[in-house]
């Protein structure tokens, strides 16, 4: 395939990509007025006798923090709903393998580095 093809066929591709993702979307929302679902955690229920429907449910919880922290500092620490993540910092990283790689040699066998899938983005421009 020559580029035109293949930019064609890709938006093609990501049309129909949207259009799939819509339908089942529509279709599991009228999938779930067949159920009685909690409101959080997984129900089940056999649709017809040779389909089983498993919806899991979930609540996203946010919160700010400073004051969750203040209304709940008088609380044992092991009940207080607050916890802290220490994590790499990945755009430290990123920077020290790309500016000082003398210190990457360092600290390179602490960290793993695996390609991620490449993200391709087409826009058509009208007048181009």
């Amino acid at each position: 395939m020559n580029a035109t093809e293949l930019i064609n066929a890709w938006f093609d591709a990501k049309q129909a990509e949207l259009n799939a993702t819509e339908k089942r979307h529509s279709v599991e929302k009228e999938l779930l007025k067949l159920m009685s679902v909690k409101e959080e955690g997984r129900t089940t229920a056999m649709l017809t006798n040779t389909v089983l429907c498993v919806a899991t449910a979930k609540l996203n919880y946010k919160a700010d923090v400073k004051v969750l922290s203040e209304l709940t500092k008088a609380w044992p620490e092991a009940d207080r709903p607050i916890k802290t993540v220490v994590e790499a910092d990945e755009s430290a990283l990123k920077k020290i393998r790309h500016d000082r790689p003398e210190t990457w040699k360092k600290i390179a066998l602490a960290i793993t580095l695996k390609p991620a899938k490449t993200h391709i983005t087409l826009e058509r421009v009208d007048g181009v």
